[in-house]
């Protein structure tokens, strides 16, 4: 138990969030330390070169008037006064050499030195008239400066070389005190920010927790009509708002799945239990005339035909489901003109069966992109529907036009209408406004859904006005120009419903 815990909390948003700011935070103070303690650090060096350069040309210009030209003797008791006069840093030791390279003097006082030579670049640059300079790493990451300057008569003779060799610990002190007080502002400021850094990534991460845990707990439970609580308007309450939508979608399709496997099994069912009670009574009645058989075998036929009939329209509307994607739509460069006709030729029987005038009226020629068959059973259910919801001597009128960039289709009808509240719902599969009506004409309920999804199909739209026992007015509306997309698998194929 106690290990998915650890592992579930260690990688929870909020840890990730506060140890990725953290570590972000601590790089960049890192960073910005090292660049402050770095440029501090080569300011305060700089200073210092410039400043044992200078002694060094100062010293050089006052050391001509205590060496002796011609004997290269140095007045050591008067130079080492001088020395003393213009205070110069004790950590620097400042050596007088003639042009010979030979010490001639040493403020540290080290006899040892004196009369030694020294050959130090800085100094043989020095006796060459040039000021000379080196800096030198010293084993505990030190640096020694050593800064040498000719000193010159006023003819421009090197009589001898000031050479200046200088510690500056006066940086390395500094820069240690920078270091401590920057780790401590550093520490400091970690501390700081890192609550700040833990109180924010709590506020931001806790609602997506919230969030997943309501998820989680309905998706276990499986209770999909959960709403999560939404507050603000951030990404994160978009996201809230987003999963609440699909949530109601998930709920709506889920009772349409229920309502539809409900209808479609009591659709099945009923021509079934025909089918089953007219056998038994066969079989049971041994003594069973023949014009009895055959009449009984006659509704089971149409019967057979009526499941026949449903099992194709459901097969059919599962296809337009699978085929409602873009890229698997096949479409062509057809005439709706064609469509129109062949629909007529089919369905004017229909209506002079029933005395019902059906015209169409088609006053020129159009064309677009469409899938034949699909938009063909579209149109074709729609003028079914109207035929058969239309009584003796009534009309059913379609027209064609183009208006806007629309191809617009209209099929009105004298038929018994659809009141307002039902309008709604006469697109959803199985639903039926006049049952008894549906029964006689051998309806299921599923003619209008497969319309419906054969206009969506081309990304047109129905538009419904009716009003009961008024007729109804169903508009069919198309884009002009469909985007052509060519698909590899079969398209559905319309089947006579």
């Amino acid at each position: 138990m106690n290990k998915p815990f650890k592992r579930f909390k260690f990688s929870s948003i909020t840890t990730r969030l506060v140890f990725t700011y953290f570590l972000i935070m601590l790089l960049t103070l890192l960073l910005f330390s090292y660049y402050i303690l770095a440029t501090t650090k080569n300011y305060l060096y700089e200073d210092e070169k410039q400043s044992v350069t200078t002694m060094s040309n100062v010293v050089a210009s006052f050391a001509v008037d205590y060496i002796d030209p011609e004997t290269q003797k140095l007045d050591r008791e008067k130079f080492a006064k001088f020395i003393n006069e213009i205070r110069i840093d004790s950590q620097m030791r400042v050596l007088i050499l003639n042009k010979d390279i030979t010490v001639l003097y040493d403020s540290q006082n080290n006899r040892n030195m004196l009369g030694t030579a020294q050959v130090r670049p800085a100094i043989l640059a020095a006796v060459n008239g040039l000021a000379g300079f080196r800096e030198y790493q010293t084993e505990d990451d030190g640096v020694i400066f050593d800064a040498a300057a000719p000193v010159l008569t006023l003819d421009g003779e090197v009589i001898g070389v000031v050479d200046i060799v200088y510690v500056p610990e006066s940086v390395t002190r500094i820069h240690s005190s920078i270091l401590g007080e920057m780790a401590f502002l550093i520490l400091v400021i970690s501390l700081l920010v890192g609550i700040i850094i833990f109180v924010v990534a709590n506020l931001v991460s806790k609602r997506i927790v919230d969030f997943t845990s309501k998820i989680t707990s309905m998706s276990d439970d499986g209770i999909l009509d959960e709403k999560l609580d939404i507050s603000g308007n951030d990404e994160i309450s978009r996201l809230g708002e987003a999963f609440n939508i699909m949530s109601e979608k998930v709920v709506n399709l889920e009772k349409q799945r229920v309502q539809f496997v409900s209808d479609a099994s009591h659709e099945l069912k009923t021509p079934l239990s025909s089918i089953k009670l007219m056998a038994d009574s066969i079989l049971q009645n041994p003594d069973i005339s023949m014009e009895y058989v055959r009449e009984f075998l006659e509704d089971m036929n149409n019967e057979v035909d009526r499941l026949n009939r449903i099992v194709n329209k459901l097969l059919y509307i599962t296809k337009m489901d699978m085929y409602t994607e873009e890229a698997n739509k096949k479409l062509e460069l057809i005439s709706l003109n064609d469509i129109v006709g062949g629909i007529e030729k089919n369905l004017q029987p229909l209506a002079k069966k029933d005395d019902i005038t059906l015209v169409f009226t088609t006053p020129s020629e159009i064309f677009l992109m469409a899938n034949k068959d699909v938009l063909w059973q579209g149109i074709y259910n729609i003028v079914d529907n109207a035929i058969k919801y239309t009584d003796a001597d009534g009309y059913v009128l379609v027209t064609t036009e183009q208006k806007n960039g629309k191809v617009i289709i209209t099929v009105r009808d004298t038929g018994v209408g659809i009141s307002s509240e039902e309008i709604d719902k006469i697109f959803d599969r199985f639903y039926r406004v006049d049952k008894a009506r549906a029964r006689s004409t051998g309806g299921t309920g599923l003619g209008l859904a497969i319309a419906l999804g054969a206009i969506k199909y081309h990304d047109g739209e129905i538009d419904v006005k009716s009003e009961r026992g008024k007729g109804s007015v169903f508009t069919i509306i198309l884009p002009d120009v469909v985007p052509n997309s060519q698909a590899d698998s079969d398209e559905p194929n319309a089947e006579e419903m």
